[in-house]
């Protein structure tokens, strides 16, 4: 069942005299099948993050549609759409985007509070979470008081704990070292495994191996795709490695 639908999709933008226009996307299609994980890659400054503010129905686009589970996100109304966003989508940040003056718990409740949950219902879904992510003793620490890998581990059961159709993720081991990057990526995995489907940008080839497909974006358009297949993770990033240094010399696929 195809759980994300991207068609024709265009933005412009116009400079703030309104004298020139920059063609962020020019014609990107593609869409996500429920439980798959994609992770999307290109270079700076090729639509990437345009994309992803459209998915994330923070901006909109000058031409195309994105249905998210059947529904046309450019139809929702403003006065809706911080509630459409809540209700179904799931964000995973580079730089974690934690209040300091909350504790981790009411970081993860937040999205619940502000949907007016219970806070029985509240505490009978962070638990399972995390437990899996392992951060059930730090519940009660605050953001300055933990490492950067249990700060995304937050961030992550933040995400999980509104049960959303989609994960979307932005550089998410960006701001990790290498163990808690693979910690994190791990744990995409398995949340992966139990039908959790994530759409992933990052610059990083070794994060982007994991994914059972990764897109590749250039010059506002889908330049090409890797499906994993029987690929091993190591196989996966040599094909990436490969398809990112065409990307970087102009050579066709």
């Amino acid at each position: 069942m195809i759980i994300l639908e991207v068609s024709c999709l265009k933005k412009v933008y116009t400079t703030r005299l309104g004298g020139n226009q920059v063609q962020a996307l020019a014609d990107v299609s593609f869409s996500v099948e429920e439980g798959e994980y994609v992770a999307i890659m290109g270079e700076s400054g090729s639509g990437k993050s345009t994309l992803l503010n459209i998915l994330a129905a923070l901006d909109r686009p000058t031409g195309g549609r994105v249905k998210l589970d059947g529904k046309d996100i450019g139809l929702i109304r403003d006065k809706e759409i911080t509630k459409f966003r809540r209700e179904n989508l799931g964000f995973v940040f580079q730089d974690f985007n934690l209040l300091d003056t909350f504790s981790l718990r009411d970081n993860i409740f937040l999205p619940l509070v502000l949907s007016r949950k219970s806070v029985k219902e509240m505490n009978s879904r962070l638990l399972p979470i995390a437990h899996k992510l392992g951060i059930r003793d730090l519940l009660d620490k605050y953001p300055y008081e933990v490492s950067g890998g249990q700060k995304q581990r937050v961030a992550v059961a933040r995400a999980l704990i509104t049960d959303p159709k989609l994960i979307l993720a932005d550089e998410p081991t960006g701001a990790l070292d290498s163990r808690s990057a693979d910690d994190l990526l791990r744990l995409f995995g398995e949340v992966n495994e139990e039908g959790q489907t994530i759409l992933m940008v990052t610059h990083s080839a070794r994060a982007a191996s994991r994914a059972g497909r990764v897109l590749f974006i250039k010059d506002g358009r889908v330049f090409h795709q890797i499906y994993r297949g029987d690929s091993t993770d190591e196989q996966m990033y040599q094909k990436i490695s490969n398809t990112l240094t065409l990307l970087a010399t102009g050579g066709e696929m």
